[in-house]
């Protein structure tokens, strides 16, 4: 069978990720690669042993040989991109999350999805990861019991980004809160289901800080669902301290606390340890699902759709950080 062939927009850590995953997994034909920074690109290509550097990303997108196009550009770049692969003719595309940077952005996305017949992956990798599939597994089957509340913890120390840095703008990345929580917004769409509220606070970079401090990043979320079940959630980008990487889902049955590397289920009388195997593999299984989508030409996890309404969690926390808490409904 022949490899699909696929070309990066931008060569930085999530492209040299992806593409390093891709040659494990040994399903596609890597081709070249653009960056607008030539060094990088020369770079990404002898690691990874392409054929070109593109001299632009029109030059790429148009290249009609090509099977497949991974897009790891800035997030404020990725809704244009996208649209620019689709109005090409391109049917098969993996973009990094978020999927967007303005909540406008979502339904010019979906209908031009919808209009041109692709498919997209949106790299919330942690879906591919077996340990959450066990906990979508466990909650599936009520194991838990009836939910009552959960506790996301998601503190990334050694932040070292300085102002001038893209992870370091508000106004581009949307900080903390759009470039990492919107992971476990993700998995909390996929866990729960919908939301019906969220409120939140956050540091919001240069809303809040002045240009001689050091920059860095908090947000603290309660997002709402039927039933009366409520999530907590916070993430940072810190330069000192502890980096936590934690789920705690509370029911009237058991309690399940994950750490992405452990599970275990607590009840009155005893702790379970689940084994989770390969939860490490969980970037070179969302490439397989990239080249499979390829291939046969169906959807994979997480589709456009998914990415866009964890996009909307995540925009709908920034929403409200900039109201000072304001209650927002879905």
């Amino acid at each position: 069978m022949k490899k699909p062939r696929i070309s990066f927009i931008a060569a930085g850590r999530m492209a040299n990720a992806m593409a390093a995953e891709l040659k494990q997994a040994k399903q596609a034909e890597l081709v070249g690669v653009y960056d607008p920074l030539q060094e990088r690109s020369a770079e990404f290509l002898q690691r990874h042993a392409l054929q070109k550097v593109y001299q632009s990303a029109e030059e790429l997108i148009a290249d009609k040989s090509l099977d497949g196009i991974v897009i790891c550009n800035y997030g404020d770049q990725h809704c244009r991109s996208m649209l620019d692969c689709m109005a090409a003719g391109h049917k098969s595309i993996f973009c990094e999350k978020p999927a967007v940077r303005k909540l406008e952005e979502i339904d010019v996305l979906r209908q031009a999805a919808a209009k041109s017949g692709a498919n997209i992956m949106i790299g919330h990798h942690r879906r591919h990861a077996p340990l959450n599939q066990r906990i979508k597994e466990l909650l599936d089957a009520k194991r838990l019991g009836r939910l009552r509340f959960a506790k996301i913890h998601f503190c990334n120390a050694g932040y070292a980004r300085q102002w001038g840095d893209y992870f370091a703008s508000y106004a581009r990345s949307g900080g903390t809160t759009l470039d990492m929580a919107s992971h476990y917004a993700d998995l909390l769409n996929w866990f729960f289901g919908r939301p019906k509220t969220v409120s939140a606070r956050a540091v919001m970079f240069e809303r809040s800080l002045s240009a001689d401090e050091p920059p860095c990043d908090y947000v603290s979320a309660t997002i709402s669902y039927d039933k009366g079940f409520f999530c907590g959630l916070e993430s940072s980008y810190q330069r000192y301290g502890q980096t936590y990487d934690r789920i705690e889902i509370y029911g009237d049955k058991h309690t399940l606390v994950s750490d992405f590397n452990t599970l275990q289920l607590y009840n009155a009388e005893e702790k379970t340890e689940l084994r989770i195997i390969d939860n490490q593999l969980t970037r070179l299984r969302q490439a397989q699902a990239f080249c499979n989508m390829i291939l046969d030409g169906k959807p994979r996890q997480v589709t456009l759709d998914e990415g866009l309404e964890a996009a909307r969690l995540a925009l709908a926390m920034l929403e409200s950080s900039e109201s000072e808490g304001k209650l927002l409904r879905f």
